[in-house]
């Protein structure tokens, strides 16, 4: 099989062993039933072991850390931002675990907006400091190509910089800025692709709305009468 259906096939499985652990821990949050806390119990055994498949690590060491979970589950948030200078060029940073261009993003931490998350991480990752302008959209990454196996809600941002200077950190191997015209596609991590084009059509028409992904939604058993 070649590298890009097994990658593509780990995070299948990733983001089904995800689901699953989710289900269980917001069952067992919701039940005394002894039988219902068994059967939840072996649904977290089963996703650490089909998480197993879709990386290196044992069955029981992941086990061990989804057990360690707490609280309700959800979508963990993360943010990227689209920060354009003066000349109309993208700021871009390639990544160092996939060595892959994308805008400067990560996980928001507790005790911040998803603004300050924002900025926070486009200093860390880039070395410049923004004002973050505007949310341009919000992106299920399931549905965007990522390639991390747990289910991201991704909030994208529109951003100036004030000032700083271009420097690579411990996630970033390069940092550079491209004209609309030399976006390195082809080089891009894949959840970049759309958020980027979405960029560029805000960029052309600033009445562009905000982006974001949607399926009809139906109760369980069908539409509600």
């Amino acid at each position: 099989m070649p590298d890009s259906d097994n990658a593509s096939l780990a995070r299948t499985l990733a983001l089904i062993a995800d689901e699953l652990r989710s289900l269980a821990h917001n069952n067992l949050l919701f039940t005394d039933d002894p039988y219902q806390i068994q059967r939840n119990r072996r649904v977290l055994e089963l996703a650490a072991q089909l998480q197993s498949l879709a990386d290196a690590r044992p069955p029981d060491e992941i086990q061990r850390i989804f057990s360690q979970d707490l609280g309700y589950m959800t979508p963990l948030a993360v943010v990227d931002t689209a920060v354009i200078d003066p000349e109309e060029r993208v700021l871009l940073i390639r990544r160092a675990d996939n060595g892959r261009w994308a805008l400067p993003g990560g996980a928001c931490d507790v005790g911040e907006t998803p603004a300050e998350a924002a900025a926070r991480e486009t200093w860390e990752e880039s070395g410049y400091r923004v004002e973050i302008t505007r949310l341009l959209g919000v992106f299920d990454e399931r549905l965007n190509g990522a390639e991390s196996g747990r289910h991201l809600y991704a909030m994208l941002f529109a951003a100036v910089p004030i000032d700083g200077e271009a420097r690579p950190s411990n996630e970033t191997l390069e940092v550079s800025w491209f004209s609309w015209e030399s976006i390195p596609w082809n080089a891009l991590s894949p959840s970049h692709h759309r958020k980027l084009q979405h960029v560029m059509q805000w960029w052309l028409n600033p009445k562009t709305p905000a982006y974001f992904d949607w399926t009809p939604w139906q109760p369980p058993g069908g539409e509600a009468e």
